[in-house]
């Protein structure tokens, strides 16, 4: 069972930010006993504080997490260097030739894109796209995710509250363009992400329309 705490740090996570009042209504915790527990993950390194102004009265204190808090998250480095360890492997010679250095990283993060659509693609197939939805999200949390799925008007979003590459992708945006590549394949729809976390968002989130006729071509080498 996960401690207030952690509890908390999930809340954040999630929402991005919270006032003391706000977790306290979560968690039907006195503010005080939030405020305490605020304290111990602030002097911990886990989360910060900054006053926030309003249009009238005090400014109050507003809590988000700290990078160190953000990396109490998972994160999957090693997954990403092992299935690029495992492409490169199988590049071609004559595949490369003349191409640029951003051109052949974009082939690399596709043919990468192409290996984990395949490891998920049983679970895919025949599935219409609510179903679909519900298993890349479920994916998406095995991979680490903190990921969450949520029927809309035109179709269904997901989002994603955690990077699983927030290191890389702040010297690598395009590996933002790879993942929507990759749930684009896994929905078949495309895919559009309103907002990327890499961009300062507290969540990327992607939203597929129910009602889109052009299936996603699989990528092929």
């Amino acid at each position: 069972m996960q401690s207030t705490k952690e509890n908390i740090l999930a809340y954040l996570k999630r929402a991005g930010g919270s006032s003391i009042d706000a977790l306290a209504g979560e968690f039907g915790l006195a503010r005080m006993t939030i405020r305490q527990h605020l304290a111990a993950l602030e002097r911990d390194g886990l989360v910060v504080s900054h006053e926030e102004r309003g249009k009238t009265g005090r400014p109050r204190l507003m809590y988000a997490l700290s990078d160190g808090g953000e990396e109490r998250f998972p994160r999957r480095y090693e997954r990403l260097a092992e299935l690029a360890l495992q492409e490169v492997s199988f590049l071609d010679s004559e595949e490369i030739a003349g191409l640029s250095p951003a051109d052949k990283k974009k082939l690399l993060l596709l043919k990468i894109a192409e290996r984990v659509y395949q490891e998920h693609e049983q679970r895919v197939q025949g599935k219409d796209l609510a179903e679909r939805v519900r298993i890349v999200t479920d994916i998406l949390r095995e991979e680490g995710g903190f990921a969450e799925w949520i029927p809309r008007d035109e179709g269904f979003e997901i989002a994603d509250h955690n990077c699983v590459y927030r290191r890389v992708v702040e010297s690598h945006p395009d590996l933002c363009e790879w993942h929507v590549s990759l749930l684009g394949k896994l929905l078949g729809k495309d895919v559009q992400c309103s907002q990327y976390m890499s961009r300062g968002a507290d969540s990327c989130r992607f939203l597929v329309a129910e009602d889109q006729l052009a299936t996603v071509e699989r990528m092929t080498d």
